[in-house]
């Protein structure tokens, strides 16, 4: 095993595990709704109150404000991306699908939601900007041995 190997590993568990945290509260949360105890103590005090402002219908609303079509729509493709695609990189499955979607994902999130606040900050886009990276770099280097993907021979 090489130590880029791990260095792959390593950025995808981070990157992965985080996005998919971001892309739950998207996909389940909502009014009275409350994230796994586990995840809630694992993710801090700020976590489960996000989760109960979250939801898709909370998500689409802000999608609508912000003139996005089909905000339904929308909304559900982006939390299953942020979901499926944060697991998928974790996990190095299906990498270039995975890397791919997570990338164009990130990168509508920083034109559409972010740009106007700027780089830093509250509602800047430099979240969205390092995972969207960072999800490229994944798929443009491969997720090294330490993945599914080479477990399946891909």
């Amino acid at each position: 095993m090489r130590r880029s190997d791990l260095g792959l590993l390593a950025l995808r568990l981070t990157t992965g595990s985080l996005l998919a945290a971001h892309g739950l509260p998207k996909l389940f949360g909502g009014p009275d709704r409350r994230p796994p105890t586990a995840l809630s103590s694992l993710l801090g005090s700020n976590y489960a109150p996000a989760w109960e402002k979250s939801g898709i219908a909370a998500f689409a609303g802000h999608l609508e404000k912000m003139g996005v079509p089909m905000p339904g729509a929308a909304a559900r493709a982006s939390g299953l991306t942020e979901f499926g695609g944060g697991l998928a990189l974790a996990l190095g499955a299906a990498t270039p699908l995975a890397s791919l979607t997570v990338a164009v994902n990130m990168g509508v999130a920083v034109r559409a939601a972010h740009w106007k606040t700027g780089l830093y900050g509250q509602g800047g886009y430099e979240f969205a900007l390092i995972v969207g990276a960072a999800a490229l770099a994944i798929g443009l280097t491969g997720p090294g041995e330490i993945s599914v993907d080479h477990l399946l021979g891909h």
